[in-house]
C-alpha cells in the first residue's frame, strides 16, 4: 500500500529570502522540519501541515521577544507647559526687580528678602526662598533670566508646568539653606542663580533616571554637571557653594520625581495644583519677610 505524502503548507510568504532562512533556523532549533523554496512574489517557508500550528506560535514568540520596544515619549507633556513654565519664572523675577528697584509700596525688598546666614538660622525661614528673586545688577538678572528661561522651559515640557516650577523654587530654597548652614552668620547672598542650578540638576537627574539601560543615560548628568563647571564658579561675588547645593538638591528632586513618576503618574491635573501651591508658597513668603523687615 503507497503511503500518502504529508501535506506542505506555506508558513508565511511571499518574503525576502534572508527573512525566511531566519524564520528557518529558529524553527530548526526548536526541532520543527522546514524549507525555504522560490515562490511567486519571493521566496515561502514551507513546514508540513501538522508542524504548522506549533512553528505559528514558535515565530511568534520569536517576535515578540525581538521586537524593538516603541519609541519612549519622553514626556506626557510639551510646548504649553514648558513656555507657561518659563514664563512664569521670567515674569517673577523681572517683576521682583522692579520691585525691589524703585522701593516699591516704601519698602526696603533688599533687606527684607535677602540670605543671610544668621538670621536664617534664627529662623527666618522665608529669606531662603525671596533670595532667589532679587539680583544685584542688570548683569547678574539678565544672566540668570537668560538661562533660566531655557531650563524652565525644558523642564516644563518634561514634568509639566507645576511640578517644574515647583521642583525649582523648593531645590533653590533647600540649596540656599544648605549654603546658610555652612556659611559665617554674616554672609549675605541673593539671585536666582541657586534656582537656575536647581532646574538643571532636577533635568539632568530626571532625564538620567528615564534613560535606563541605555548606553547615553550618563549624558544628561554629565552635561548637567559640565554646564555647572562652567557657568557656576566664575566671578568675584560667586556664590559657589550655593550653585553646587542648588544642582544636588535639583538632582534629588530629579530622581525623586521620576520614581513617583514610575510608580504612581501624576494625573495633569495635580500638576497645576503643585504649581499653584509653590507659587502660593513663594507669595507667603515675601509675605513673611515683607511684615518682619518692611
Amino acid at each position: 500500500m503507497e503511503q500518502s505524502q504529508p501535506e506542505i503548507v506555506s508558513l508565511c510568504g511571499p518574503r525576502a529570502k534572508k527573512r525566511c532562512r531566519e524564520y528557518a533556523l529558529v524553527l530548526r532549533a526548536m526541532g520543527i522540519r522546514c524549507e525555504v523554496a522560490p515562490g511567486e512574489g519571493g521566496s515561502h517557508l514551507l513546514v508540513h501541515a501538522q508542524d504548522a500550528e506549533r512553528a505559528r506560535e514558535q515565530l511568534r514568540l520569536y517576535l515578540q521577544e525581538n521586537q524593538a520596544p516603541p519609541p519612549r515619549s519622553h514626556s506626557r507633556f510639551g510646548l504649553l507647559d514648558g513656555l507657561i513654565c518659563a514664563c512664569l519664572y521670567g515674569v517673577t523675577i523681572l517683576v521682583l526687580d522692579v520691585l525691589q528697584r524703585d522701593q516699591a509700596f516704601s519698602l526696603d525688598w533688599w533687606r527684607a528678602g535677602m540670605s543671610q546666614a544668621g538670621l536664617i538660622r534664627a529662623g527666618e525661614w522665608w529669606r531662603t526662598m525671596t533670595a532667589l528673586g532679587l539680583h544685584a545688577d542688570s548683569v547678574h538678572l539678565i544672566g540668570n533670566l537668560a538661562f533660566g528661561l531655557v531650563f524652565c522651559f525644558l523642564a516644563g515640557e518634561y514634568l509639566g508646568w507645576g511640578l517644574a516650577w515647583s521642583g525649582m523654587l523648593l531645590a533653590g530654597t533647600l540649596g540656599n539653606a544648605l549654603d546658610a548652614l555652612v556659611r559665617p552668620p554674616d554672609h549675605v547672598s541673593i539671585g536666582a542663580s541657586t534656582a537656575v542650578f536647581a532646574i538643571l540638576g532636577i533635568l539632568s537627574a530626571y532625564t538620567w533616571k528615564q534613560r535606563r539601560g541605555r548606553f547615553d543615560r550618563w549624558a544628561p548628568l554629565g552635561g548637567g554637571a559640565a554646564l555647572l563647571a562652567f557657568l557656576g564658579v566664575g566671578g568675584e561675588r560667586t556664590d559657589v557653594f550655593a550653585h553646587f547645593a542648588g544642582f544636588g538638591s535639583g538632582c534629588l528632586f530629579g530622581l525623586l520625581f521620576a520614581v513617583l513618576e514610575s510608580r504612581m503618574p501624576f494625573a495633569p491635573r495635580y500638576n497645576h495644583v503643585f504649581g499653584i501651591a509653590a507659587t502660593l508658597l513663594f507669595a507667603l513668603a515675601w509675605a513673611a519677610a515683607l511684615r518682619a523687615h518692611g
